[in-house]
């Protein structure tokens, strides 16, 4: 057999490959290397035949074979590089493309590979340089602007990263969307959703748009409040692929927010997407190798994107350090590129982490394996940067879902649901949901800012005017919303309302034209901007009483008010997302500020207006309330999360099918 393959073979190949015609590669590639077994070339051309069609682990033994028999080849450990960067082993993928850099130190696409492997394992640092090593050779490189670009952005370095962005796109060539779809991506993060919309909106009118850009568009949307457009964008971008699961989650998401949607039928649709999901998985569930052993120390894993500057944080803080000290093996997997000084704390507050946002779901499934893990706990649902897909694959022998969305999540693979028995009292929403849930006769603390502003005296005594606020985000203030808010300004022509995270002249407009609509004039609406948290804090000291939102009550947004003395006029509802200010007021005994009806709810206000003086003395109590609460208690919720994780360890381990589960309250 020849040590060398004909030259004309070789051209073949590689005219093959230029004209992407991977199939025909594979078998003109198969030929040389029965042929040619000892070349180097024709295992790398089978190599790349299947990396360019996807089929990585199949294509890794091919190219592993051609860095055997040519070791010194820097193209072939540039493609064994870029193989070992998306099975996720960035390590190994850094050596080779740190080798096929020394082979030949002008080979700009190892530069370009080499900066998006250091991104992809967690270090913007060294993605940064090489990228710019790799400008040094290609000034004009478009793919090496758009690894700065990102580097830069998870460096903080924002305003820099913009740049880079607009950069790339000037390199690009005709049709390449990725430097502006992560522009947007970035002004979508920055809050600066109009500006996202202007950069994603011209690259959807092509023939087929981008999936991924439908759903960036439909997220910015649905954070400026444009509803109907959000739900259109996802989808299209569901239509497009069937697969994506993040347009799914966004879709179910915005349809939360949806006033004229009913409960069975958001529950319908999230059962749909579960269906779609578990139905694509192969295969049989895996048998979980887990001792069953009913008493022993419980191993528990939290999945998140949010394990960072984000509400979740604000009550998963205090839970982590509580949890730990109950004996619980705590496993964190944060789904985040970019961390920050409070992903750095809770990573203090259990006994490991995990940083998996490029990790494949078949990966980060046998992570969660390997570690042994009894009890999964997704803390997503369908936000952003969730991994519901990886509970599909069922890697832990329960599943459990808590805190992050309002909702089911519409799959068989999670057993259970942890809520509050005053948001979802026993057997009243239980039907909404596939998980078994899980009642918490306490509420879940919140950590609360340590530097947050003293509460201020009420407004309206010192203003001889009562201001309404609201502080939520926009996609939350829903016509309706805006309605019975109309409603509430009419029956008090005196008074005035606050609005605040309303960014953007557009946003600006299209409020004041939905209450001009309703008889409110713009005299007496304050809109502001979105704020910094202590600026943001202390914007209470301006507001009398919030007014909550619906169908999506407040989170975050309401406990921050209790705490700045400030309660929220809520309006219970049929969903837990509806119902979470009725269990935010009720923790603090409040329910007299949770209203059943639009006239309850109107009535309630007039009546605030009328007794400042209780309203007065209410704001000065409010955060000695919440420290006294026999409804607040770290110890107490932790001892019932604690608790529910050895009920249903029991259960699975006498092979027991998930069941509701009502916690007792402790004896104080």
């Amino acid at each position: 057999m020849s040590a060398h393959i004909p030259s004309h073979k070789l051209d073949k190949l590689y005219a093959l490959f230029a004209a992407n015609q991977f199939e025909q590669l594979e078998r003109a590639a198969r030929d040389c290397t029965r042929r040619h077994p000892a070349v180097a070339a024709g295992w790398q051309m089978l190599g790349v035949s299947f990396l360019a069609r996807e089929h990585v682990e199949a294509a890794r033994p091919h190219l592993e074979q051609a860095a055997r028999l040519a070791p010194d080849d820097a193209t072939i450990r540039d493609n064994l590089g870029l193989i070992y960067t998306r099975l996720g082993d960035t390590v190994g993928a850094d050596a080779q493309f740190a080798r096929a850099t020394r082979l030949d130190p002008l080979m700009v696409s190892a530069w370009v590979n080499r900066a998006q492997c250091a991104a992809q394992a967690g270090d913007p640092g060294k993605a940064e340089a090489f990228a710019r090593q790799a400008l040094a050779i290609n000034p004009r490189l478009a793919d090496a602007h758009l690894n700065l670009g990102n580097a830069l952005r998870d460096l903080g370095r924002w305003d820099e990263a913009d740049e880079s962005y607009r950069t790339a796109t000037l390199c690009a060539p005709p049709g390449w969307i990725e430097a502006s779809l992560n522009l947007g991506n970035l002004y979508d993060m920055r809050g600066r959703f109009a500006e996202a919309i202007a950069v994603l909106e011209p690259l959807t009118t092509t023939a087929a748009p981008d999936w991924r850009v439908l759903t960036a568009l439909g997220r910015a949307c649905s954070m400026s409040g444009i509803s109907p457009a959000a739900r259109d964008h996802f989808a299209r971008a569901i239509a497009l692929n069937p697969a994506a699961h993040s347009a799914h989650s966004g879709y179910l998401y915005q349809l939360m927010h949806d006033p004229g949607a009913r409960a069975q039928d958001i529950f319908a649709a999230h059962c749909r997407f579960g269906q779609t999901l578990e139905g694509a998985v192969p295969g049989r569930p895996p048998k979980h190798a887990n001792p069953r052993d009913p008493e022993r120390p419980l191993r528990i894993g939290f999945v998140s994107g949010d394990l960072r500057e984000h509400a979740v944080a604000y009550f998963m803080e205090p839970m982590l350090a509580a949890l730990g000290q109950r004996g619980l093996h705590l496993t964190a997997y944060s789904n985040r590129a970019h961390e920050d000084n409070v992903s750095a704390r809770l990573r203090q507050l259990v006994h490991g982490w995990h940083r998996v946002a490029s990790w494949s779901d078949t990966r980060l499934a046998g992570q969660i394996q390997a570690d042994r893990i009894d009890i999964l706990v997704d803390l997503s649902g369908h936000t952003a940067d969730n991994r519901l897909p990886v509970f599909a694959l069922r890697p832990a022998p329960v599943q459990v879902t808590w805190l992050g969305y309002s909702g089911t999540t519409g799959m068989r693979s999670m057993d259970y649901r942890f809520v509050y028995t005053l948001t979802a009292p026993p057997g009243r929403l239980d039907a909404q949901f596939t998980e078994k849930l899980v009642h918490l006769p306490y509420a879940m603390s919140f950590k609360t800012d340590p530097d947050a502003p003293e509460v201020g005296p009420l407004p309206a005594l010192a203003r001889g005017r009562f201001t309404f606020g609201s502080l939520n985000r926009l996609n939350k203030i829903s016509p309706e919303c805006i309605a019975l808010w109309s409603r509430v300004l009419r029956a008090l022509p005196d008074a005035r309302l606050l609005v605040g995270a309303v960014s953007g002249a557009e946003a600006t407009e299209r409020l004041l034209a939905q209450f001009a609509a309703r008889g409110i004039g713009p005299e007496r609406l304050d809109l502001r901007p979105r704020l910094p948290t202590q600026d943001y804090l202390a914007l209470h000291n301006e507001i009398d009483l919030l007014l909550d939102t619906f169908p999506y009550a407040g989170g975050t947004t309401s406990n921050h008010a209790l705490w700045m003395g400030v309660p929220t006029l809520t309006l219970a509802g049929s969903t837990l997302a509806q119902r979470l200010g009725a269990g935010i007021m009720g923790k603090v005994g409040l329910s007299d500020w949770v209203a059943e009806s639009e006239d309850e709810f109107v009535a309630r206000a007039q009546g605030a207006v009328a007794d400042l003086p209780a309203l007065a003395s209410l704001r000065q109590s409010l955060r000695e309330r919440l420290m006294h609460s026999p409804n607040l208690s770290t110890a107490k919720v932790a001892d019932s999360v604690a608790l529910a994780f050895r009920i249903m360890w029991q259960r699975w381990c006498a092979g027991e099918a998930p069941q509701p589960i009502i916690l007792p309250r402790f004896e104080a």
